[in-house]
């Protein structure tokens, strides 16, 4: 097994970043207090400075949330708002850009708790 300290820390800084994503998921309507909590918490919880950005897609304004989502109840027709979340930050080893779907948040938990 090679042990490599920048590729653990790597690892570990991906895995923060992940969880803060999905741990304030709820946030997700608001951009703006979304990505605030996002970043406090990764730099309550890492060493290093990451330089994270997080990027939350198109802001739609309110009444175009509030028609697609009632159509998402009363229809039951697939909600059309993107759920994704794409983080960009550097770690010790190399710039990692990932994108998170907050909808499927099993596949993640998987990785996270291995």
């Amino acid at each position: 097994m090679k042990l490599d300290i920048n590729e653990i820390q790597h690892n570990y800084i991906i895995k923060i970043v992940i969880f803060t994503i999905l741990l304030y998921k709820r946030f997700f309507r608001q951009p703006d207090i979304y990505k605030i909590a996002v970043k406090k918490f990764v730099d309550k919880k890492l060493p290093w400075d990451i330089n994270l950005i997080i990027n939350t897609g198109v802001k739609l304004n309110k009444n175009e949330e509030r028609e697609i989502i009632l159509q998402d109840i009363l229809n039951g027709e697939k909600c059309n708002l993107t759920t994704t979340v794409t983080a960009t930050f550097i770690t010790p080893l190399k710039r990692t850009t990932i994108s998170i779907d907050l909808k499927n948040e099993e596949k993640y938990l998987k990785f996270i708790y291995q």
